[in-house]
């Protein structure tokens, strides 16, 4: 029989809240001071709870830093636009507008990409394993904007990098609480990256900062020369 109706959090869902709040608290740390310069002490401060306490969810920093990984390659997952019933950009544009949003808002996973360096190898190789999921997902989407003829021909996983290469530097620019909301920089940056994989004739969707775009090639063709 479920005590208190289900109604009060079971011991468990207690500890994995705690575990989701720390991973937060830390993963916001690492993105504002790097691994190196962060201390389980702030961390534990920023909770507004003991180290020892700290202690009972996780034994080191790179723990800490592996697990913060390994949250945000799940939370990247989640952003992944499942829709078959619209076209390979549009696509492409939702998840990374979700993608961008996810990792600016307050219930962020995600630390800075280079600060993996400072994982085990083992642990690297894990959490390399989880990303490339998401990459996986990114390309899929490529290739089927190329066969429904939204996105330009071309080399899938190099449009897939150069679009995660801007997208993942939001977390250094981006400051909450400024003139640009969490929608608008999703919608904006998604945009942005989409246009330059956009077939002559797509539509992509605009937002406040960055207005809606047909193509330029489908409204102004090319103009040829006389001989």
């Amino acid at each position: 029989m479920a005590r208190w109706n289900n109604a009060v959090a079971s011991a468990t869902e207690l500890k994995n809240l705690r575990k989701d709040a720390l991973y937060r608290e830390a993963a916001k740390a690492f993105r504002r001071n790097g691994y190196h310069g962060t201390s389980l002490d702030e961390i534990a401060e920023g909770l507004g709870i003991s180290k020892p306490t700290l202690y009972h969810y996780v034994k080191t920093k790179r723990d800490l830093l592996y697990q913060c990984h390994m949250a945000a390659a799940e939370q990247a997952l989640s952003t992944v636009c499942r829709d078959e019933g619209i076209t390979g950009i549009e696509r492409l544009r939702r998840t990374t507008s979700a993608y961008v949003r996810s990792m600016i808002g307050d219930q962020s996973y995600s630390v800075v990409i280079l600060e993996e360096k400072s994982l085990s190898p083992v642990q690297l190789s894990t959490v390399v394993h989880e990303r490339d999921r998401f990459e996986g997902a990114l390309i899929t989407m490529v290739l089927e904007g190329q066969q429904d003829g939204t996105i330009i021909p071309g080399e899938p996983r190099f449009a897939v990098f150069n679009v995660l290469g801007a997208v993942n530097w939001v977390t250094k620019w981006y400051r909450p609480g400024g003139s640009w909301d969490e929608a608008e920089v999703g919608e904006g940056v998604a945009g942005f990256v989409c246009r330059g994989l956009a077939s002559p004739g797509s539509t992509i969707k605009g937002s406040r900062l960055l207005p809606q775009l047909l193509s330029i090639a489908a409204v102004h063709p090319p103009q040829t020369l006389s001989p």
